[in-house]
């Protein structure tokens, strides 16, 4: 059978998204395990805001206005969130990091933390050595600390390219070609 929708065929589709798994204390891309040694982040595509998963309705996140200004939490089951395209040595295409879990946004803070105020003085992007990470205990479940040490700035790797979807990083607006109609004329 010709897969031409997607997901049908025995195979996964090609995800886009990076996730940490804390109990195998290891990146993956669904269910692809990576070999994850270097990071390359897009500052450009931050954005911060809140997220929670729901069997109902999946994964939904409500982000910012502005990137680190903290907007009201939409419930009590949502937790600080974060978005962020990358390119790492693991694949040969950007992957959407995108996500809510302690470990994670616990990373993705330190990592903040080592370049964010050093940036505009210096060319390229970020790049981070992925060194591990080790078991954590947090409330009363468990988690990991991912230790990501900062090398440095590099310039954008050539693979490194945003799909065209994605490069407007404001959620549900998109820019169109002008063709004499505004935004009134639609009307959806």
């Amino acid at each position: 059978m010709v897969d031409i929708l997607g997901g049908m065929s025995s195979g996964s589709p090609t995800s886009s998204f990076l996730a940490f798994k804390a109990a195998d204390k290891r990146f993956y891309v669904g269910e692809e395990a990576l070999d994850v040694k270097y990071i390359q982040l897009d500052p450009a595509t931050f954005q911060s805001g809140w997220g929670r998963y729901t069997p109902n309705t999946g994964y939904e996140f409500v982000w910012d206005d502005k990137f680190t200004v903290v907007g009201d939490k939409p419930a009590d089951d949502y937790k600080r969130a974060f978005s962020a395209w990358l390119y790492t040595d693991a694949l040969d295409r950007p992957l959407l990091w995108q996500r809510y879990s302690y470990s994670e946004s616990s990373a993705f803070n330190k990592m903040l933390g080592k370049f964010w105020n050093s940036q505009e003085a210096k060319e390229g992007l970020p790049i981070f050595e992925f060194k591990g990470a080790t078991d954590i205990q947090v409330g009363k479940g468990r988690s990991a600390d991912i230790e990501i040490d900062f090398l440095g700035y590099k310039p954008r790797n050539n693979n490194f390219i945003i799909p065209e979807w994605a490069s407007n990083t404001d959620v549900g607006v998109q820019e169109t070609e002008s063709k004499g109609l505004t935004d009134d004329d639609i009307p959806f």
